[in-house]
């Protein structure tokens, strides 16, 4: 794990090598024990008090971290082959239980009623095999309360005065990040339909696929989006396995698609049109099909329908069907963030500013991304040597764990097989029908491992002797 997480803070010193290494260590103990509180972490007060005093450092920048990712990431899109995903997105982390902490905003309306805490806006990089690849851009921010109600003010002020802008923003560092030897295809939900954004100008190898949320104006007899697309022919019926939201299991649904280009025209905004200029997309729309049953109740969920726009030429059902598949994959930054708030606790943590909460959520970041590298890359690639992820120490006691203490094989185990122990030890069955294990029995998994590893070096304070049992 050291040399893993030394990778991620490759390009940064913090200003420090000494605080450089805090971090590293903080990230090693996080990692073993997410979910813990500080005091539960290191236990030691020494450690304790230096853990406070990082976070509490003014002199530590919380986005040096994410940018050090940033550099990471990058290195590993050079070796990728095919077109990346990279997924952006925006969740809220509230810190309302925590009323001492300064310098949060609300997260709703201006009295609190939604709660107070900060936003983060994240660009999380996934390669063609859908192994997620690191983060890519990442911004935090708290709203100022003095701006809330400003709402209906919206279509004076300029993109840039507008909290949406992050999209923009996010695109921009895409831009500069991503090498022009690799393709990138940029993924948001609904709240990425913003005009300014379809319309940024964009280098030929970076591509965008947004699910609109608005009935844009169009060129043509349409005269709107949603119109001009149902007016398209249906190109085709398929099976697609889907999760419409976060909470919602996944399903498999019948569904039509439908697909045409579209010149989409500037919004016009109190009355005025805008100076942006048209935008020629490609538009799809993924429709459920009703099954053959009676009408569903009051209160079951609707039916799957998305519009979905790309600037990528779609000449036929196979094409349409790939972006499709693209979007569906969305969903790594959902887990992502589930990883942060569910696994890692960030919420659960009691600092006195913002500012700290935001260095401690810059560390987490890494251990979140590596529990979901981890939990996909074992998926995808099973026949990696599991020393791609774990130490030898670990491999060895995962196999101990499984086996008793007999003699360990001439090789490591493969990535597949070490994930899959790490897994029953945080309470995985493995029946056969039970599927790959996921983030949350990972994260179990980890802390119970790591309880094993500080037991075996209490046991034997010679490390070098491990694995001639």
């Amino acid at each position: 794990m050291r040399r893993w997480i030394a990778d991620q803070l490759q390009t940064t010193t913090l200003g420090d090598t000494r605080r450089k290494d805090r971090v590293a260590f903080m990230i090693e103990q996080f990692a073993a024990k997410p979910g813990e509180s500080i005091p539960q972490v290191f236990r030691d007060w020494k450690a304790i008090k230096a853990a406070y005093r990082l976070l509490s450092n003014p002199q530590v920048s919380p986005a040096e971290i994410p940018a050090a990712m940033c550099d990471c990431c990058v290195d590993r899109l050079r070796e990728q082959n095919g077109m990346v995903l990279a997924i952006q997105d925006t969740t809220s982390l509230d810190f309302s239980a925590h009323p001492q902490t300064s310098d949060l905003g609300p997260l709703g309306g201006g009295d609190g009623s939604a709660g107070h805490g900060f936003f983060m806006h994240s660009v999380l990089a996934v390669g063609a095999d859908g192994v997620p690849l690191g983060l890519l851009h990442q911004e935090v921010w708290a709203r100022d309360a003095a701006d809330i109600g400003k709402h209906h003010q919206r279509h004076e002020r300029p993109i840039e005065d507008k909290e949406s802008a992050r999209w923009l923003r996010a695109l921009d560092a895409v831009r500069q990040a991503v090498p022009a030897s690799v393709e990138v295809l940029t993924v948001g939900d609904r709240e990425a339909d913003i005009y300014a954004l379809l319309a940024l100008e964009r280098p030929s190898h970076s591509h965008l696929l947004i699910r609109a949320a608005q009935d844009r104006r169009v060129d043509g007899e349409a005269g709107h989006l949603l119109a001009a697309v149902e007016a398209a022919p249906e190109a085709g019926r398929y099976e697609l396995l889907v999760r419409q939201h976060p909470t919602h299991a996944m399903r498999n649904v019948t569904v039509a698609m439908r697909f045409c280009e579209v010149t989409l025209l500037p919004p016009l905004a109190g009355g005025r049109r805008s100076d942006l200029p048209p935008v020629k997309l490609t538009a799809l729309e993924v429709r459920e099909v009703p099954a053959a049953e009676p009408a569903a109740t009051p209160g079951e969920r609707a039916p799957l329908r998305w519009l979905l726009l790309t600037d990528l030429p779609v000449a036929d059902l196979a094409t349409a069907r790939d972006l499709v598949g693209r979007y569906c994959q969305r969903w790594l930054i959902e887990r992502y963030h589930y990883v942060l708030k569910s696994g890692c606790k960030i919420e659960d943590h009691q600092l006195h500013t913002a500012a700290a909460l935001q260095r401690l959520l810059a560390i987490y970041c890494v251990v979140a991304w590596r529990l979901l590298w981890m939990t996909y890359a074992a998926r995808e690639h099973p026949q990696e040597p599991c020393t791609v992820a774990f130490s030898d120490l670990e491999w060895q006691i995962l196999y101990w764990r499984q086996y008793g203490r007999k003699e360990l094989p001439d090789k490591p185990p493969d990535l597949h097989e070490a994930v899959r122990w790490l897994a029953k030890l945080g309470g995985f069955i493995g029946r056969k029908g039970d599927g790959e294990p996921g983030v949350k029995v990972l994260w179990r998994g980890l802390m119970q491992l790591q309880e094993n590893v500080i037991g075996y070096h209490l046991a034997n304070p010679s490390p070098e002797d491990v694995g001639k049992a």
